[in-house]
């Protein structure tokens, strides 16, 4: 392996954070040669900006200059060894992600199932299995042939928020796992198969938050709808009466007892 394995990280969120940190740690031949933030979490970028302590000249915030050309032909001249992508909000172009030989985004789902966005909340809603996927960056969302994947199960108590905290945890964890089997060619591969694919839009998970009061729902339907749809404190599911939204959350224990 070359002495300077060379790095585009494009880091977001705690996962992000936690990926640069161990890039940072980690006695290796990694580099991060260009970090790009989303700006989504300013102070979590920052934190993400201090781990690694690039250059400034070397670090990038939003979209916008993934679609300047004099950028990207700069990208492209860097010879980058790998591209890998940690809760990334935007597609990237092909001119960007072909730029490397290897490339790795996270995804938290059981790909080809619950491509796109927010797949903890369908598959709390529809019961489809909940899991964690490194793949390849191809064409589309979430498209590219899987590195490495594993199941995380839905437990009785768990709500969006929840599995959505497993789910960064073990994205994480499995990156660690596989990152150097990655990185010398010891994975191969494995396509997607189109046949099993799902795709959520953005906008989707805003019509799950209607509960209609004249409409009758098992009750296991609505227990799981609530459950999607409470996040830490917050409850996005609502009903209306005399005009007005009166939105709800679930608490769910296996004792009478709660936490105050």
């Amino acid at each position: 392996m070359k002495k300077n394995f060379k790095i585009a990280l494009f880091a977001n969120h705690a996962p992000g954070l936690h990926i640069a940190q161990y890039f940072a740690n980690c006695v290796t031949t990694d580099t991060i040669s260009a970090l790009y933030l989303s700006g989504e979490q300013k102070e979590n970028d920052q934190k993400i900006v201090h781990a690694l302590n690039i250059p400034q000249d070397r670090t990038f915030t939003g979209r916008d200059i993934l679609t300047d050309p004099e950028h990207v032909q700069w990208f492209r001249s860097q010879d980058f060894d790998a591209i890998v992508t940690v809760y990334w909000p935007w597609l990237l172009d092909k001119e960007v992600f072909s730029a490397s030989p290897i490339t790795v985004n996270f995804h938290p789902a059981l790909l080809p199932i619950n491509r796109g966005w927010f797949p903890h909340v369908h598959s709390l809603i529809d019961g489809s299995k909940t899991g964690v996927t490194l793949h390849k960056i191809e064409d589309g969302a979430d498209t590219g042939a899987i590195w490495a994947q594993k199941e995380v199960p839905i437990q009785a108590l768990d709500t969006a928020k929840d599995i959505y905290d497993k789910l960064q945890f073990e994205i994480v964890k499995l990156f660690k796992e596989k990152w150097p089997d990655i990185k010398q060619g010891r994975i191969t591969p494995m396509l997607q198969d189109e046949s099993q694919a799902v795709y959520h839009s953005k906008k989707e998970v805003e019509g799950l938050d209607l509960v209609e009061l004249d409409k009758v729902y098992l009750a296991k339907d609505l227990i799981n709808k609530l459950k999607a749809r409470t996040f830490g404190s917050k409850g996005f599911a609502y009903y209306e009466e005399n005009g007005e939204k009166i939105y709800m959350k679930i608490s769910l224990s296996k004792t009478s007892k709660f936490q105050e």
